[in-house]
């Protein structure tokens, strides 16, 4: 797969605060038109890495390219309108970007038409059409009926999968999903997954980056792995090499077995285990 088969490619990014490595040499590439997991334990700096995508995070050094464009030499702006992100676990909002926060006061199909104009509120009077996508995504993520209820009275699932359609609105050609089912119950879950597969499902999806620590969130059209801690990249392949019980106990330092049912991946880890874990 040579270099324009990908819609990201790192070499030796990293990013440096004060005395705290954040990400270390980091080289890694994302293939463009399918489903890409970034796996990894809270603090291993996934999160960090996607910020650098967008220009979010400052580079310390090494080099980054999004659709062929260097970070750093490109219009930001521009290319972020290339790009969506659904980051529920964010107190903060970028206002170039479709991330966790809205205005609670907007109803469902308003929230989703600020991405249109990239904004957490809704300044501009939306075209028809604008209000027809819109009304169109929303019912793609399974809320249609749902339209006129306000933000703020949304089930937390419900929200969740009213962001997405939000960042889905402007058709964008890469879409980063940063812990999207964070805080939910089982079935709000798993609505956010079907979601998430109804996506790629569709004859022109977009590039889809999923950022989780829970194997069990992922699709089954999942193609390429990359496994980090500490900042690193450990490896990064095929589902079927990456998600393994060795290397994701190597991953999470924590004794892990893998199951491979209905599609999708299993973790166990043992009572036995706990101990070990708390170091006793």
């Amino acid at each position: 797969m040579n270099q324009m088969s990908w819609v990201v490619v790192t070499d030796q990014l990293s990013v440096v605060r004060g005395q705290t490595v954040i990400l270390d040499r980091v080289s890694c590439q994302i293939p463009a038109g399918g489903c890409t997991a970034i796996l990894g334990p809270n603090g291993c700096g996934k999160t960090t890495f996607a910020n650098t995508l967008t220009g979010k995070a400052f580079i310390t050094s090494g080099k980054v390219h999004v659709f062929d464009e260097k970070i750093g030499s490109t219009d930001i702006c521009a290319l972020r309108r290339r790009i969506a992100v659904v980051n529920p676990t964010s107190a903060n909002a970028d206002s170039h970007l479709s991330g966790a926060v809205v205005d609670a006061t907007l109803s469902a199909v308003e929230a989703v038409i600020t991405g249109h104009f990239s904004t957490i509120g809704l300044y501009a009077r939306p075209t028809s059409t604008q209000v027809a996508r819109a009304e169109e995504v929303l019912d793609q993520v399974g809320l249609q009926g749902r339209n006129n209820v306000q933000f703020s009275s949304l089930s937390t699932g419900e929200q969740r999968r009213c962001l997405i359609a939000r960042a889905l609105v402007r058709l964008p050609e890469l879409l980063i999903l940063d812990e999207p089912t964070a805080g939910l119950d089982l079935a709000g879950r798993e609505q956010v997954l079907g979601t998430i597969e109804h996506i790629l499902s569709a004859s022109k999806p977009p590039t889809v980056l999923m950022i989780t620590h829970h194997v069990e969130e992922l699709s089954p059209q999942t193609c390429h792995v990359i496994l980090m801690r500490n900042g690193q990249v450990m490896a990064a392949g095929t589902p079927d090499k990456m998600i393994t019980g060795k290397s994701l106990s190597q991953t999470f330092c924590c004794s892990v077995s893998v199951d491979h049912r209905y599609g999708r991946w299993w973790t166990r880890v043992t009572p036995g285990a706990w101990f070990r874990l708390l170091g006793r």
